[in-house]
């Protein structure tokens, strides 16, 4: 029997509804491939990936007559695609700048976005949404879309088209809403490129923009990801459009910055550059105009990439975060009669300083590093404006235990490859002191977990503490994570934390042991004993301990002590591990390091 133009518009309606709307158990992944091969066969396209870096459309469209169409296609799941949609649209426009580069400018691109909500089924609801799809729309720069086809899918599908070839931002030939899936994708097909994109309107009155540089959301490269991550969402929670430039970002980055109205913000993709190269590219903002007040860079690595940015927003300020003294760290890795670390310290040091100089305001984490900072730069010219930030604590580690466990893991979170300045052979040595004095009788020998090892590294880490322990005390090495999950684990299973480094400028591992209420050991060589001491917080007994004569033993003797301390008694250790907490949470928090930070911004002539 003949099929009528009608029942294969109603098939092919019925078949994206039940696409989108279906059990997503068999994964979400293979659902969006089963969707994006429907949309492909709709749209008489074929699905496409570019060779190389460059990722290529999903759709491709050839078209003998005119340039070909590439399309992008997103999936948004119930009210998700609220939250996320600004990160998204910036994902999009990266994307196409990609597009539109890998082709070299002849192609026509579409987006097709597809927002399923459940709970609700009035096409009305697409009334306010071109306004939101305009900022996908081709602009006076080229970046863009030349038209953005939108499904909503509720028990119906409902459709609106709009092309950047019209100013009013919609199509006058296509109906507001267009019913059939198959009129709406034969509108799509035969779109034209948009030959005079509209200028973007200005911006009106807004808040203070804030843009910080780094190389990853989450924290898989330690502290500096760490702070700036929780730095972006305090600065959201005080009204600031704070943006996160990193190279790429995942669905969890994504969901996750969107969760705390942070937006994530990647530059379009150039084969043949690392991800922190990427960073010397402009970022592609989901807002037309977007452009920041204020540029955040951090250290000597990710410190240079802040102030690239400034070619592209020459009337920004840049604010510089130090996180590390060069000098006193590439001592600390010195060991007696080893080789000296002068070149290196005297280079780290030189671009330190001349990243500070240049910024319009400095910021040191903890006292010891904005002294060291604010010494470096007398007579280096220009003197910029130094301040000290101290992080507040995280209070999504608060999840020890009332009690301890049963077990008596002594935990050093840190670089275990800097095993000199992390003081890890103090630790060991003094561990060693301790299970050699353990009463037979006495359960649950101590034992040693150092997170942090990188694979690499993990062979020479072992051979060190095999040289030292020779066997009587049991280690456990494990290697770095990027899950906060398996960390606050690590902290919440230990008995005692602790960090013997010979410097440390803050000393965030024993920071974050402290928001979990875990009994910690720390130098008295880092910016958190410095911060504690000026603060006049009572850490008695002694969670301070000096890592210094280390060679003559009278370091070993003192770490010894205070871990057996804590072992022998852990219910008083963690009760004072809770006020300690307690204590540093009435002085600082994120939300009061935000403001001072913004009022500083704000006092900047």
């Amino acid at each position: 029997m003949t099929r009528t133009l009608e029942d294969m518009e109603n098939s092919a309606e019925q078949q994206l509804l039940e696409a989108l709307t279906q059990d997503t158990g068999s994964g979400a992944r293979a659902q969006y491939l089963a969707i994006e091969r429907l949309v492909s066969g709709l749209l008489g396209g074929q699905q496409h990936d570019l060779r190389g870096e460059v990722r290529g459309p999903d759709i491709l469209i050839p078209r003998p007559d005119d340039k070909p169409i590439a399309v992008e296609l997103k999936v948004f799941r119930d009210r998700s695609w609220a939250r996320n949609f600004n990160n998204r649209v910036a994902e999009l426009l990266a994307a196409a700048v990609e597009t539109r580069r890998s082709f070299r400018g002849e192609v026509t691109l579409s987006a097709v976005l597809l927002i399923t909500d459940s709970a609700r089924d009035q096409s009305g609801h697409l009334d306010s949404i071109p306004p939101i799809v305009g900022r996908l729309l081709r602009s006076e720069d080229g970046v863009g879309y030349d038209s953005v086809l939108l499904g909503w899918a509720g028990r119906q599908l409902h459709w609106r088209y709009v092309a950047a070839a019209d100013a009013s931002g919609v199509s006058e030939e296509a109906p507001d809403i267009l019913h059939s899936t198959m009129d709406a994708f034969r509108r799509l097909r035969t779109q034209r490129s948009a030959e005079h994109p509209p200028r973007s309107s200005p911006p009106g009155s807004r808040g203070l923009r804030i843009l910080l540089v780094a190389d990853e959301w989450a924290s898989g490269r330690g502290g500096i990801s760490t702070v700036n991550r929780e730095l972006a969402i305090a600065l959201s929670d005080a009204g600031v459009e704070a943006a996160v430039m990193v190279p790429h970002a995942s669905d969890d980055d994504v969901r996750s910055a969107s969760e705390s109205a942070v937006a994530l913000v990647a530059p379009a993709r150039i084969p043949g550059l690392s991800d922190r190269e990427a960073l010397l590219l402009r970022p592609v903002f989901a807002a037309q105009g977007w452009e920041p007040d204020v540029i955040v860079g951090h250290g000597r690595l990710l410190g240079p990439y802040a102030a690239a940015q400034q070619q592209f927003f020459p009337q920004a300020r840049r604010v510089h975060f130090v996180h590390t003294d060069a000098e006193q760290l590439e001592a600390a890795k010195e060991t007696r009669g080893g080789d000296s670390h002068m070149t290196n310290a005297d280079i780290r040091r030189g671009l330190e300083r001349e990243l500070a100089r240049s910024a319009d305001m400095v910021v040191g984490i903890g006292p010891l590093l904005t002294e060291s900072i604010r010494d470096e730069l007398i007579g280096a010219g220009q003197q910029s404006r130094v301040i000290c930030l101290v992080p507040g604590l995280r209070m999504t580690f608060d999840t020890a235990s009332a009690h301890p466990p049963v077990r008596n893991r002594v935990v050093i979170i840190g670089r275990a490859d800097d095993f000199h300045s992390k003081g890890i052979d103090i630790a060991a040595e003094a561990l060693l002191r301790v299970v050699d004095s353990w009463a037979p009788s006495k359960p649950h020998l101590p034992m040693l977990v150092i997170r942090g090892v990188p694979d690499e590294a993990a062979n020479e880490v072992k051979s060190q503490l095999d040289a030292i322990l020779e066997g009587r005390v049991t280690f456990i090495l494990r290697p770095y994570s990027d899950s906060e999950v398996e960390v606050v684990q690590d902290l919440a299973q230990a008995r005692v934390v602790i960090m013997p480094s010979r410097h440390e400028g803050f000393g965030l591992s024993a920071y974050e042991a402290i928001a979990s209420g875990v009994p910690v050991l720390m130098s008295s060589e880092s910016g958190l004993a410095q911060f504690l001491r000026d603060s006049g917080i009572d850490t008695f007994p002694t969670s301070i301990i000096s890592t210094r004569n280390s060679v003559t033993t009278l370091a070993i003797d003192l770490w010894a002590d205070a871990i057996q301390q804590v072992l022998d008694d852990p219910e008083s250790a963690r009760t004072q591990a809770v006020t300690l907490r307690q204590s540093i949470a009435d002085l600082v928090s994120w939300k009061s390091s935000a403001a001072q930070l913004l009022d500083e911004i704000n006092g900047l002539s």
